[in-house]
């Protein structure tokens, strides 16, 4: 059978198998150097894990390599080898690549000892003074020793690749003779493993990310698996498609604003943290389903229309903010702020990017209070590194895709709204009762492609699918409710509904108010009393009051209030490349990025008027407070959590 696979074919997947055992070596080396005191507490099972997930880079790695080679090698055969050059080419890129991979990861084990992190793209700021970092490499062993580590695999690599690459060049004569259909297709099937191994996953919804690697609460041993060509050329690329970040001159100002914006009363601190006392704590469990696309013009706002019948009886027993706004126009964005407390930041992808070390948020905090915590989402748990982020972030429990069977998953979104409500009931019927419990839920059955599932009670009132999508998403939400009304738990649990984003509709701005104005409901009949609060908040403000109904004593260093006792003056928001604020008296600012231009509106009504000229102090205010809040919210995450600083 393998002798039937044309000698260039046999060739590479030796290769293959020589690079996966090298980098294996390199990573073991990796880890016996750089592991910390603390690992010795690690599992098996974790550290077995994270030299699986290794492969799966090491996989990917090789794949980018060898693709242009591939390519050669087969041009080469399919012209019966007539033009020898072009096999030495091959062999001679390939062997380039390589060399270069090997010194990467080579390198990587001093540059993770000294700086606790992968090589990235920050490596290139040595390139100034190339002089001083070569004495400083060459005044050490515990560098310049690396390159003999380099050389040895290299050495090995050639020593085994040129003496495979000999008897490849003696077995192509005997060769020519093969059908040019029969290599075709085994060409067709190279390059379609080649493809596939280069992005690192079948999944259609989600490449191969570090968030994969996330195996344990240890951050170095989530380190383990990732090949640091991954991370060195991944950052590359990024970084040359946008601008690094620099701290602005004026941030000291920028945080003072800041600091005063959230009611920060003591002396000025580099810093927002500030300590919420409260000597009564009640360990309420929370169920926090974060709605897909759930604006408010679906609930009739904005002349939309009224597609939430079951969310709006809900609403009338609970507290129902009108004036709530998600972060971005992102479902990781919604995601990322309603369990951290901070500010998304434009089109940076936070589940990704921000994962230096947990946030000081819903996760973190209710696990120091003794909570289950769970994340549920219907697809693919690696989608937006989900995950990775919630794992980081002190998420005990992934609920996906994965615990259901093959047979409930409908689309790439996976299994129907109501099917992941029912595992919820299935679970905290099963679970210990004496810890309260954290459920964060993301819905996506309101989402493209939009299919309802069959066999189930719900009957759509509309012809458009859309429409039965929301309708079907809004039956499974009063579907659960109902059900949870049955369990010993439900009058020990608050109810928290918000949508991840909203719908743009064109009809109303250039940055649509629809997309970013979502719905706040917090339910518990037995706990609060109707009520409608017109105030400005945000999705920042969940975790500051989620803790203020806990009562506990705790240091917030969100940028989030508990709006059930405080209120904003505005909350800020984005859609990729606008930025958005709107203040208690009803005025919208907003500002194009890309082509400079600024806006100020009375959105309530969906007034047309620009009033950025004729009440240009109120248009400057609001531009100046909401780049503010930005710049400090920007500067905290790339100082503590950007991964790649």
């Amino acid at each position: 059978m393998l002798m039937s696979i044309p000698a260039h074919f046999r060739y590479l997947i030796k290769i293959y198998l020589l690079n996966i055992f090298l980098f294996f070596i390199i990573r073991l080396l990796f880890y016996l150097i750089n592991r910390p005191t603390e690992t010795n507490e690690i599992s098996s099972f974790e550290f077995v894990s994270a030299l699986i997930i290794g492969c799966q880079f090491d996989t990917a790695v090789f794949c980018w390599i060898v693709l242009l080679s591939l390519l050669l090698f087969s041009m080469s055969s399919f012209l019966e080898h007539k033009f020898l050059y072009l096999l030495d080419i091959s062999f001679y890129l390939l062997v380039f690549f390589e060399l270069i991979y090997f010194f990467i990861a080579s390198a990587n084990i001093p540059y993770f000892k000294q700086f606790g992190a992968h090589l990235n793209a920050n490596t290139f700021v040595w390139l100034e003074n190339w002089q001083f970092v070569i004495g400083l490499v060459s005044d050490s062993f515990s560098y310049f020793g690396y390159v003999f580590v380099f050389l040895f695999f290299s050495l090995v690599f050639l020593k085994f690749s040129r003496k495979w690459f000999r008897q490849f060049k003696l077995n192509i004569r005997s060769e020519l003779n093969v059908k040019w259909t029969h290599e075709l297709l085994i060409l067709l099937v190279f390059l379609l493993a080649t493809i596939y191994g280069a992005r690192g996953r079948l999944s259609g919804k989600s490449t191969l990310h570090e968030g994969l690697a996330i195996v344990s609460h240890n951050p170095f041993l989530n380190q383990l698996a990732i090949n640091p060509n991954f991370t060195f050329w991944k950052s590359w690329f990024s970084s040359t498609m946008k601008t690094p970040y620099v701290v602005p001159k004026n941030i000291q100002d920028q945080i003072a604003f800041t600091r005063k914006y959230l009611g920060i009363q003591a002396p000025y601190a580099d810093n927002i943290e500030r300590v919420n006392a409260d000597s009564l704590v009640h360990k309420y469990n929370f169920v926090i389903v974060i709605m897909e696309s759930m604006s408010m013009y679906k609930m009739g706002y904005y002349n939309g229309k009224k597609l939430t019948p079951y969310l709006d009886q809900i609403k009338s027993h609970s507290v129902f903010f009108t004036n709530f706004f998600s972060s971005g126009i992102h479902t990781f964005n919604g995601l990322f702020s309603t369990t951290t407390g901070f500010p998304s930041v434009l089109a940076e992808q936070s589940l990704r990017s921000y994962v230096k070390k947990p946030f000081n948020g819903l996760g973190t905090l209710l696990h120091k209070l003794n909570y289950e915590t769970y994340f549920y989402t219907t697809h693919d748990a690696h989608f937006d590194n989900m995950k990775g982020f919630f794992s980081t972030n002190y998420f005990q429990n992934i609920i996906s895709q994965e615990n259901f069977s093959f047979s409930q998953i409908k689309s790439t979104l996976g299994v129907p709204d109501h099917l992941m409500f029912d595992k919820l009931l299935e679970i905290n019927s099963q679970r210990d009762s004496s810890r309260p419990f954290l459920s964060v839920l993301m819905t996506a059955s309101d989402h493209g492609p939009w299919k309802i599932p069959d066999n189930i009670d719900f009957i759509p009132s509309s012809e458009n699918e859309q429409d039965r999508c929301t309708l079907y998403a809004d039956w499974a939400i009063g579907r659960f409710i109902h059900q949870a009304k049955k369990t010993k738990w439900f009058d020990n649990t608050v109810f928290v509904f918000l949508g991840d984003h909203g719908l743009s509709m064109g009809h109303t701005y250039e940055m649509p108010i629809s997309y970013n104005h979502v719905p706040l409901i917090i339910y518990q009949p037995n706990l609060f009393k109707p009520a409608v609060n017109q105030y400005p908040a945000y999705q920042p403000d969940i975790p500051a009051t989620i803790m203020g109904m806990i009562g506990s004593t705790y240091t917030n260093s969100t940028f989030g209030i508990n709006v059930l006792k405080e209120k904003h003056p505005f909350v800020v928001f984005s859609a990729d490349d606008k930025i958005g604020c709107v203040d208690s008296s009803g005025f919208y600012y907003y500002k194009l990025l890309n082509t400079n231009q600024t806006f100020l509106r009375k959105y309530q009504t969906l007034d047309q008027t620009n009033y950025a000229s004729s009440l240009k102090e109120r248009c400057d205010s609001m531009a100046a407070e909401t780049m503010r809040v930005y710049e400090s919210a920007k500067f905290f995450i790339h100082k503590e959590y950007f991964m790649y600083e």
